[in-house]
């Protein structure tokens, strides 16, 4: 991997490296998360380029090297930018905070990368926030090995409409009489609805933000996200 050719790619983040050049974490289609040095690009008026190097705008790089950071050699603009703003902007930054801190370098993921891809599309068409998240976090947990089953419970029988049930972290749901103390409680109906992606049955998108704040939170360490802080204070404001 120490010559690279036009591997599809976005910007997850961009950090100043000494006077002139930047630090780029990308997220590629083929080779997943990784470091690459962009030398010269900052403090160059000429350099129309750079301009490209932001969140949210699809890109085709090329890059060398022998170490883990690579040292960008070119990159072209692949299509138009995602035109993100406000809400949609925070959510897609929201996005990159989340496969930054959980996905490992080096470990493409092709799957991921396509979701990331249409929920940029479908944030840059207005499309509901909150259910773009949601279904971007069920994709990426369940990717990563961390998905449940929606449709039975922990004993393998069929989750039924009408019961109620609590859920437990890296096993799924159980019968509200069988499970722990303090568990979250969700309705039937309502994880049948997140299991069909159906957002118009009332209470299910809240359910669904619960599950995957309780999946996360333990693989991020606990830590507050910094990009989920901002949408949420934003979102507080608006409402």
């Amino acid at each position: 991997m120490n010559n690279v050719e036009l591997t599809q790619s976005f910007v997850l983040h961009a950090r100043p490296f000494k006077e002139t050049s930047l630090i780029l974490e990308l997220f590629t289609l083929d080779h997943g998360r990784c470091n690459v040095l962009a030398r010269g690009v900052r403090g160059n008026k000429k350099n129309h380029k750079r301009a490209l190097l932001q969140p949210f705008q699809p890109l085709v790089v090329s890059w060398v090297g022998r170490s883990d950071l690579k040292t960008l050699k070119d990159f072209e603009a692949s299509s138009q930018s995602y035109p993100l703003s406000g809400i949609p902007s925070l959510s897609g930054l929201y996005m990159n905070e989340l496969m930054l801190k959980l996905l490992i370098q080096w470990d493409p993921h092709p799957d991921i990368y396509l979701s990331y891809q249409s929920a940029l599309l479908r944030l840059s068409q207005q499309e509901t926030p909150s259910i773009v998240l949601r279904e971007f976090e069920l994709a990426l947990i369940e990717e990563l090995g961390y998905g449940i089953d929606w449709h039975c419970d922990i004993q393998g029988e069929t989750i039924e409409p009408e019961l109620d049930y609590g859920f437990i972290p890296q096993q799924g749901f159980v019968l509200l009489p069988q499970a722990p103390k303090g568990s979250l409680k969700a309705q039937g109906k309502h994880i049948i609805a997140i299991a069909e992606h159906d957002w118009q049955q009332t209470g299910s998108l809240a359910l669904a933000r619960k599950v995957c704040r309780t999946l996360i939170d333990p693989l991020v360490g606990y830590k507050e996200l910094n990009s989920r802080k901002l949408l949420q204070q934003t979102l507080a404001i608006q409402s």
